[in-house]
């Protein structure tokens, strides 16, 4: 594996470097680039070394795994689902801390086996899995929490599909178990709005960002074009990212089932670079209960014959 003066991997084919790739120049239109299940590919090495300083930053990790402890009320104990849980970063942080029934779930392959690589080499016992958020075998009324962390809302294209993943969750928390969404601003990223932005990632890593907002001002679609100094274009590559306000969370908790929604914190993104936050510049911290009761079904009246 290939590594920059930095210390980041840049590619995992194999011991050769990163090889130059294509870039498809200017594009007027980037939401055409986006491919439907975008996100089964990007989170991967090159993520890390791209987004590192805000992935990657232990301070921020802790600080946020404190908000989720405080506004959640778990304890060591409880029984706590980081959905989306990447490198596994909240996870073991919560591990550290004492918490003995922790399972992270994410999709790449890439991250769950660092993940677990880090959680073997601090002797924890986190348990990781592999699964989309959206239809992820969970077991009924299992868990006291289910956290998503990171901004990890609002990437699949259908719409629905948040509030698939929202219906997930709350299958699996027993009665008054706890949701925790940490879940970019939407409406402070359409106020400040960036069109373009670059990034020296380390001495021979530069990444450069478009951004185009959707004309509902709905979604953003966003392109990485990653160079090296040495090798050239390392990657052009596309995705999309649903924006939430508070309002559109609340409802979209609403519609999965959830009650007494309320917005706990707002959050900071942190760089150690002090650069480029993107969707974690502003987030909002939001949780919410299952019902600590079933609804009872309704019943269809019955029609009475006609006379």
């Amino acid at each position: 594996m290939w590594r920059s003066s930095s210390g980041y991997e840049l590619c995992v084919r194999g011991n050769t470097p990163p090889r130059t790739q294509k870039t498809l120049g200017r594009v007027d239109d980037l939401s055409r680039h986006v491919e439907h299940d975008w996100w089964k590919n990007l989170f991967g090495a090159l993520y890390l070394q791209t987004d590192g300083d805000v992935v990657e930053n232990d301070e921020a990790t802790r600080a946020e795994v404190s908000l989720l402890v405080r506004a959640s009320g778990i304890e060591p104990t409880s029984r706590v689902l980081d959905l989306c849980c990447g490198q596994g970063r909240h996870a073991i942080e919560l591990a550290r801390r004492g918490f003995q029934n922790v399972i992270g779930v994410d999709y790449s392959r890439y991250l769950l086996r660092l993940a677990r690589a880090r959680n073997r080499r601090e002797n924890l016992r986190v348990t990781f899995k592999q699964g989309d958020a959206r239809s992820v075998v969970l077991p009924s009324q299992a868990f006291d929490c289910i956290a998503l962390m990171g901004s990890s809302l609002g990437y699949f294209e259908e719409k629905n599909d948040d509030t698939r993943v929202l219906k997930t969750a709350r299958r699996a928390l027993v009665p008054g178990g706890v949701v925790a969404l940490d879940v970019s601003d939407g409406a402070f990223m359409a106020a400040h709005h960036e069109p373009r932005s670059w990034e020296w990632i380390n001495n021979e890593l530069l990444v450069c960002r478009e951004r185009q907002l959707a004309q509902d001002v709905k979604r953003i679609y966003c392109r990485e074009v990653v160079l090296h100094t040495k090798r050239g274009v390392v990657a052009d590559q596309f995705y999309a990212v649903r924006l939430h306000d508070r309002q559109s969370v609340f409802r979209l908790l609403e519609t999965a089932g959830f009650e007494s929604a309320k917005v706990v914190s707002q959050v900071a993104g942190q760089s150690t670079r002090e650069e480029d936050l993107g969707m974690m510049q502003s987030r909002l911290f939001i949780v919410a209960e299952a019902p600590k009761k079933e609804r009872a079904p309704i019943k269809e009246l019955k029609k009475r014959p006609s006379p």
